[in-house]
């Protein structure tokens, strides 16, 4: 089975309404206006529906940031290229990042679940909006299990947040995947505590103790940092864990076509180079 992971895609839409200085929303325009547009370049994102469609890949895992500043337009964008996906064939799992629940009202009304499911499988008890967890079991018997971990945070701050009841409900799913069946996870935030305080997932210690305490999660996908990491962990009781990057910036773009097997995993990152080109490849024993 084989899974291209994308991360980061910040569509942006330009909002002069005034209405913007009573929210965060106007310091995510400034950022964009006089920084971020000239970061990426979006037309990169065209060709990778038929792309992914002749590499044969199943299933598209977005890990979160597919807006700039939550606003309507970016999810209408951000929607639009989801289903651009769909129209191939090709099935697409999206979380929320930090930028997704950029506003307290975006946050607090859940506009993100207006526009992607907030269940993968509606016969599991859980869901992203209300649990802040949900699964898709896949014909190889591989699991990919998805977080919402994100909030509206401060100025200057793009915090996530592993709270208690979500600690909760992902004991309580991981609990119902008999435990021979491979799992790969994914959440916005990366659960190591390297990035600075005000980027940092609040209780990423309490996630890890929980993986460690469920070896059959193999691989970790995130985004959040716009730096690909590629680090097998499994030496430290660890999964494999995976950030693509942010995929359409113009100097660290890029995504993972991951190829989910029985015993073994096989990863390579595309880079853009004229086109999307593979620039690693490697083979992880998950067994």
């Amino acid at each position: 089975m084989k899974i291209a992971h994308l991360s980061d895609l910040h569509f942006a839409s330009w909002d002069w309404n005034l209405s913007q200085m009573f929210s965060k929303r106007w310091l995510g325009n400034l950022n964009f206006l006089f920084g971020r547009r000239h970061d990426f370049d979006h037309d990169r994102l065209n060709s990778l529906p038929s792309l992914f469609k002749s590499l044969d890949v199943s299933k598209v895992l977005i890990t979160g940031d597919l807006s700039n500043t939550s606003a309507p337009a970016e999810f209408l964008t951000a929607k639009k290229f989801v289903e651009t996906l769909e129209d191939q064939g090709i099935y697409a799992l999206v979380i929320p990042g930090n930028h997704d629940h950029y506003t307290q009202l975006s946050y607090y009304n859940r506009h993100f679940y207006n526009h992607f499911p907030s269940s993968w499988d509606g016969s599991l008890p859980c869901n992203l909006k209300e649990d802040g967890v949900t699964a898709k079991k896949c014909d190889t018997g591989w699991w990919i299990v998805g977080l919402d971990t994100a909030l509206a945070t401060s100025l200057f701050y793009s915090t996530g947040y592993f709270s208690p009841e979500i600690e909760k409900k992902l004991e309580q799913l991981l609990e119902h995947i008999p435990s021979e069946d491979p799992i790969l996870l994914a959440n916005h935030f990366p659960f190591f505590l390297h990035e600075s305080r005000r980027k940092q997932l609040v209780r990423g210690s309490a996630l890890q103790k929980l993986i460690e305490k469920h070896p059959q999660i193999k691989v970790y996908c995130h985004g959040h940092t716009h730096r690909r990491c590629f680090a097998p962990l499994k030496e430290s009781g660890l999964p494999l864990i995976l950030d693509p990057g942010s995929t359409p910036h113009l100097k660290n773009g890029g995504w993972y076509l991951l190829d989910l097997q029985e015993n073994q995993v096989t990863i390579e990152h595309y880079e853009w180079k004229e086109r999307w080109s593979p620039s690693l490849q490697e083979m992880e024993s998950i067994s």
